[in-house]
């Protein structure tokens, strides 16, 4: 019994000591068709990508989540969460494309995508202990 109470305690404790996600490339921030901006940071060996939020309003304002990052070679990149419905996984994409554009899809609003770009005058504006710190896992 005791045991058990060690290994379920091991088991919780993990995730707390991995810490919080390290940057493996430099931040991107990407401008939409209403003035969002989409601040982009690589992490963990860019397995998967701090994704920060600006003039959304709503719930996502302000916020930093982490996403898994699928490179797919010449095809571009995706950046997704893995979400459960019942018993089946399914892959809920955010953004499809690449270094300088991409598609923006919103979380939770199937109907609503619009193309972002690469913003040189937003990228030099955002900090990256601003992004970091807005990270709440």
């Amino acid at each position: 019994m005791r045991l058990a109470i060690v290994l379920v305690a091991l088991v919780l404790a993990v995730p707390a000591l991995a810490g919080p996600p390290k940057p493996s490339g430099r931040l991107k921030a990407y401008r939409g068709p209403e003035g969002e901006i989409v601040v982009l940071v690589p992490v963990n060996d860019d397995k998967q990508v701090l994704v920060h939020f600006k003039n959304f309003g709503g719930d996502l304002e302000g916020t930093t989540r982490l996403y898994e990052l699928e490179d797919r070679g010449d095809r571009g990149k995706t950046v997704y969460v893995n979400k459960k419905q019942g018993s089946k996984t399914y892959r809920a994409i955010l953004l499809d494309g690449g270094d300088g554009a991409w598609d923006f899809f919103y979380p939770g609003k199937v109907n609503v995508h619009f193309s972002i770009v690469y913003s040189e005058s937003a990228t030099e504006r955002i900090k990256l202990d601003d992004v970091m710190n807005a990270y709440k896992p």
